[in-house]
Parts: C-alpha cells; structure tokens; sequence
C-alpha cells in the first residue's frame, strides 16, 4: 500500500491560477476589468493584483467575483492534484493554504481539504478564534453541510430561520439560500463544510 503524499499546491501556484481563471473567465464574458470591479464591489487595483497572481482574495471576495462571473466558486479554483496510480488522497492536519473568510483584518480563516471535479464535491475546514469576524452573507449553487467539530455557531438560513449548532451538530440546506455563520461564546470554533456542486 502506498503511502506517498502528493505534495501540496504553493501559495504562489494557487495565487497565480485562480488569478489566471479569473482573467480568462471575465474576457470569456467580454467584461473590463473595471467592469467586474464594480461588479464585484471591489476596487479595479485590488482585482489587478488578484488577476496577476500578486494577492490571494478572501473567500467574501472569491464569492463575489464568481457571482458576477455567473459561476460557481469552485469553478475558479484549481483543482488539487490527486495522485497517480493511487486513487486515495490524504491531506495531513498541517497541509493547505489557509485563507481568511472576509475582507477585514480579524477574519476566521478556511482552507480546502479536499476538491475534485470527478466527485462533484469539496470539503473545507473552518477555523474561528474568539472575537473573529465570520459573519458576511453567502450564497452559491448545490448543496451544503455543515458540521461543527469544536465549539458553537449559529447558522441564518435567509427566509428559513436561525439555528445554534454544538460539537457533533450537523445542518444541510441548499446554497442557493443566502446564509451566514457566526461563532458564539468565548471558546474557539471549528467547523467542516461539505459542498456538493450543482449539476
């Protein structure tokens, strides 16, 4: 049985791939760049500097651009190497970029554990420390399950309700639904959030 670990894309890599998506997603669609920054609710120097490679976005912003790019998130992400022959990944504790979830200094941070187009599916783990910001609203295709490994949070579900979720706790709703998390009490928080992309 093997146990080799595909090595980890780098900052660099992830930064200059999704910039290149990026770009060639707004040309394919015949936007200027100041065009999608007001879309997008962003300044034109910010997205150069996402486009270029120079700066990684936060997830907010990574929404952001993808809704006014009529895409899904993932679809500008690159997709992490898997392994060759083997068919199993494993992604260790210490492995991943970690990317905050909002453009404010004090973020909670994610970083994706596992995405592959052949499953249709990724997995990102989220960390929040007491006092993080995590509360910015989301919405995107297919569909989502949250499990809370570590601590409480509470989910809106816009038009639904709100609910408080402990360690061991679970919610599944549809992306479509605009939705936010927000960490409660003093104590950190740890959650992994399973996406199931739309057909």
């Amino acid at each position: 049985m093997s146990t080799a670990t595909p090595a980890a894309p780098d900052d660099a890599f992830i930064g200059a791939s999704l910039g290149r998506a990026i770009r060639e997603a707004r040309t394919a669609k015949k936007l200027s760049m100041r065009a999608l920054a007001t879309a997008a609710d962003m300044s034109q120097p910010f997205l150069s500097q996402i486009e270029s490679g120079h700066t990684m976005p936060s997830l907010a912003t990574l929404y952001r651009i993808a809704t006014a790019l009529d895409l899904s998130p993932s679809a500008l992400l690159p997709a992490i190497p898997e392994p060759e022959p083997d068919v199993v990944h494993v992604s260790r504790h210490d492995a991943g970029t970690w990317v905050p979830v909002a453009d404010v200094a004090n973020a909670a941070t994610t970083r994706v554990i596992s995405a592959t187009s052949a499953t249709q599916a990724s997995v990102q783990e989220y960390r929040v420390e007491p006092g993080q910001y995590m509360n910015d609203w989301f919405q995107s295709d297919g569909e989502l399950t949250v499990y809370v490994i570590e601590g409480e949070i509470d989910v809106d579900v816009e038009g639904q309700g709100r609910w408080t979720l402990a360690a061991g706790d679970a919610i599944a709703y549809p992306g479509a639904l605009r939705n936010r998390w927000s960490a409660r009490g003093d104590a950190p928080a740890r959650m992994i959030l399973a996406y199931a992309f739309a057909d």
